[in-house]
């Protein structure tokens, strides 16, 4: 097997090196769900690759801490494994820098959005890993994984069918902290991309109201422990512009007022700022 060639990324001089952000991508902070004395951080962006560079930033943060949990909802599952030559781009990627981060993060991470999950586990950014997704796949897919990270760490990587199935998994489970992330198109059931047909079937606005509600005990569980949250739009899988912007304002709704990005946004449930 030939060795993939490696591209050299040039840096460029950025305007504002104190600000940056991945191409398209916004950023909130925003008081806890439920903790008085904390605030987090909710990352909006299309291309799901890009919340490797938020879950470096995070981390960084608390550096000293153990990397939270991800807990993701996706139709895909995005779980494959760093190559041989992507291990060794991760290993030489400056993460206390966002400039590089970033540009890594848009320019080297796969383009399909199916190894962001794993190479972050690579470096440590993130810990153990639950998947709940849609996509069908061959059995042994079902089953759990191990990684083990570049220091020696072991990820275990865990996948379910069922909203149930996770739910079970995390309130069995010991974990303290969690990073909360969704891909819109978790919300599609038959996802037309997936078979050609381009067709698309979708959740009711109940069931993802029921499931996304804040004293559903998966929810309560995750935002006791939330230390960021991410959202991939990504519309193409969605069926289009329209309904990824549907399931966003959904969102929105559930658990914001006034909506994102707006003067003094806040949680529905806590006093505004």
């Amino acid at each position: 097997m030939k060795k993939k060639k490696s591209v050299k990324i040039q840096m460029i001089e950025f305007r504002n090196p104190h600000y940056i952000e991945p191409p398209g991508a916004l950023r909130e902070i925003l008081s806890h769900p439920i903790k008085k004395s904390e605030a987090i951080e909710l990352a909006i962006f299309q291309e799901h690759r890009y919340a490797f560079f938020y879950w470096n930033k995070w981390i960084r943060k608390n550096k000293d801490e153990k990397p939270p949990c991800l807990v993701s909802l996706d139709w895909h599952q995005d779980l494959c494994y760093p190559e041989d030559i992507e291990k060794e781009w991760l290993d030489d990627l400056d993460l206390s820098s966002d400039a590089k981060v970033s540009l890594y993060s848009w320019a080297k991470l796969a383009g399909n959005n199916d190894g962001h999950i794993l190479c972050a586990a690579y470096l440590n950014l993130i810990g153990n890993i639950y998947v709940h997704c849609r996509q069908e796949s061959w059995g042994a897919a079902w089953e759990d994984e191990e990684l083990i990270d570049t220091y020696g760490n072991k990820h275990i990587i865990k996948k379910f069918k069922t909203y149930h199935e996770l739910q079970e998994a995390l309130l069995k489970s010991s974990e303290t902290s969690v990073f909360f992330d969704i891909d819109l198109d978790f919300f599609s059931v038959k996802n037309g991309l997936s078979d050609g047909f381009f067709k698309f079937t979708y959740l009711k606005e109940k069931e993802i109201r029921e499931m996304l509600d804040k004293d559903n005990p998966l929810i309560k569980w995750v935002f006791e422990r939330l230390k960021g949250f991410t959202i991939a739009t990504e519309p193409e899988h969605c069926g289009g512009l329209l309904k990824s912007n549907k399931f966003l304002n959904l969102i929105n709704k559930i658990y914001f007022s006034p909506e994102l990005f707006a003067p003094k946004c806040n949680w529905k449930w806590k006093p505004k700022y």
